[in-house]
């Protein structure tokens, strides 16, 4: 009859020591019966199948145990027998569950409570699920465990203790249980997978502990499950099948798509998922622990105790991080988690989780705020070292002044205009940052393509240099599928780009040092190097340099613009390297300079 049990019931523990996960507890209660520290009411809280009921008996053979009270019960006597069996006369078991009323209460516990035990040391009630009661059995029940008779203790649990009302709750002593590690549970069902003499690999343990949520019940069940289905050979392939899964290759293969933003091979691999009848918010929870697991290894490393995944699978894993950074990483998530609630509430869930896997994929395109900062920040430092500014101007007279810009069609005040420069290249149009849309995050502001300088009314626009030849067109088109957009906009604003036998020679013109020390790190001066190698197929030496101003003087001045009017004193708002950047991104024009109020407005 034993073989027949299933296996949740077959390895249920017998002891405190058997207990999985909950060892501050148990320990808490041996130690309490040990020094005969007991209390007359206890409240064991926490998640579905973490040990609550079982250790709820444990206690009640402690306590009323022939060799006891005890912390190791003899598991052999009639009380230890019978209440493992929940047959015992002293130790009553309530489903709140299903007896909710106040009469039930009353049947089972106030009327009986005041009758000494018929054989045992205290006579004991188990009540599941309390959380259940109504009202007035919970009022019923109340004075009874207050002031009960010295022989009788109360063991109470539940999964929602926040709806047990707080005068019960401040006569009894909370404990409060925790979900199991994946790593404890994987154990744990090795254990019994040996027991039984079932064969098992390590990936497959995994998904069955994953598939437990942290619950020993419920990834016992699972194991169950699935040796009905194949046996006493059990593989991964088996387990997603039997318990309609998804494979840690399918989650890998979905991710290495996201890393590579190939949309179109996360959909595919989507259909497949749909094709064998998987359930897509499942998916959902899968490939968040995938994104959770990879954060981790980008964070710790391979060989941290945290990541809760066998050995095979951390080295598969490993690789894929390379592909994505923490910021990628993140901003998936974020988007998978909202997909999900979608997912759940969806008419149609496949549609919903598609546009997730297109959202994520597209991601990547997008910079952080942060990085749109740092670059508005390097810009300012930039000009003002080559004196454009003087040291805090941007600070001065954000602090004294306020611009604001208007659309291009306003007219702008007499005699004063703001010029803005076109791109030396018409590619340079399809490098427009991505639209926001719902991506959860804002693209970055791209640094101003030219510098924006006052000019007077009528005055002639300067002349773009020449196009590109064909083979520059190449590389930079091949920068731009390596994502390396800071290098390609640097070689757009490049007064000349030309390719003689190994030498590619880059020039400047000498106001647009941001761009040219865009290209002068080494790491950006690889990347070009790199892709002159795959696009020409040969070595190619990068140089970067500046044409001599042939007025230094007159460029000087021109480039920087007229540093005070006539009419007023310090730096003009146009001139602030925040604000032409700002102008420059929105299209927009200075109309109008105002003061501050006395109060600062």
């Amino acid at each position: 009859m034993a073989d027949s049990q299933v296996i949740a019931r077959r390895f249920r523990p017998k002891a405190f020591g058997e207990v999985v996960g909950q060892e501050a507890i148990t320990r808490t209660l041996a130690n309490s019966i040990d020094k005969n520290r007991l209390h007359h009411a206890y409240l064991f809280a926490g998640a579905r199948g973490v040990g609550k009921t079982t250790t709820a008996r444990i206690l009640a053979k402690a306590l009323n145990c022939i060799a006891g009270p005890t912390p190791d019960p003899c598991h052999v006597c009639d009380s230890c027998v019978e209440i493992a069996a929940s047959s015992s006369l002293d130790v009553r078991e309530m489903d709140a569950a299903s007896n909710t009323g106040i009469e039930d209460v009353r049947e089972t516990i106030v009327n009986s409570i005041s009758i000494g035990p018929a054989r045992d040391r205290f006579k004991i009630f188990i009540i599941d699920e309390i959380h259940q009661l109504s009202t007035k059995a919970f009022d019923a029940l109340l004075k009874t465990i207050e002031e009960p008779p010295p022989h009788v203790l109360f063991i109470m649990a539940t999964t929602e203790m926040h709806k047990v009302p707080e005068t019960i709750l401040s006569r009894c002593q909370v404990y409060e249980f925790r979900t199991i590690a994946p790593k404890r549970i994987t154990e744990q069902l090795r254990h019994v997978a040996k027991t039984l003499g079932v064969e098992i690999g390590d990936s497959a343990l995994a998904a069955i502990a994953r598939a437990g949520e942290g619950s020993m019940r419920d990834a016992e069940s699972a194991l169950d499950q699935v040796i009905s289905f194949a046996g006493d050979s059990i593989t991964e392939e088996d387990v997603s099948e039997a318990l309609g899964l998804v494979g840690f290759e399918t989650l890998n293969a979905t991710l290495q798509a996201i890393a590579d933003a190939d949309a179109l091979k996360a959909i595919a691999a989507l259909d497949e998922i749909v094709a064998l009848g998987y359930d897509l918010r499942n998916f959902c929870r899968d490939l968040m622990t995938h994104l959770r697991t990879l954060l981790l290894i980008k964070i710790a490393g391979t060989e941290s105790e945290l990541i809760e995944a066998p050995p095979g699978e951390v080295e598969a894993l490993g690789k894929l991080a390379d592909s994505l950074s923490e910021q990628d990483i993140v901003r998936s998530f974020t988007i998978l988690t909202k997909t999900e609630q979608d997912v759940r509430v969806s008419s149609q869930p496949r549609f919903q989780l598609e546009i997730g896997l297109v959202k994520m994929a597209h991601a990547r395109r997008l910079d952080s705020v942060e990085e749109a900062l740092a670059r508005l920040t390097a810009l300012q430092e930039q000009l003002s070292s080559l004196g454009a500014l003087p040291s805090g101007a941007a600070a001065g007279a954000g602090s004294t002044r306020r611009a604001r810009a208007a659309p291009p069609q306003q007219a702008a005040p007499a005699g004063r205009t703001i010029q803005r420069s076109q791109p030396n290249n018409p590619a340079a149009a399809r490098r427009e940052a991505p639209p926001a849309d719902d991506y959860d995050e804002p693209p970055m502001l791209e640094p101003p393509d030219e510098e924006l300088r006052p000019v007077s009314q009528g005055a002639a626009k300067s002349t773009p240099p020449p196009n590109s030849t064909d083979d520059i067109e190449k590389l930079k088109n091949s920068l731009e599928a390596k994502r390396k957009m800071m290098i390609v906009s640097a070689l757009d604003k490049a007064e000349s780009v030309t390719l003689e036998g190994g030498v590619l020679t880059v020039r400047f013109k000498p106001g647009a040092k941001i761009y040219k020390s865009n290209l002068e790190g080494r790491d950006a001066r690889k990347s070009v190097e790199d892709a002159c190698k795959e696009v020409f197929g040969r070595a190619i030496t990068l140089t970067v340099s500046s044409s001599a101003a042939a007025n230094p003087a007159a460029d000087q001045i021109e480039r920087k613009g007229p540093r005070v009017e006539a009419d007023q004193k310090g730096p003009r708002v146009e001139d602030d390297p925040v604000v032409r950047a700002l102008v420059e991104k929105f299209h927009g024009e200075v109309v109008e300079v105002t003061e501050p109020d006395r109060d600062g407005q």
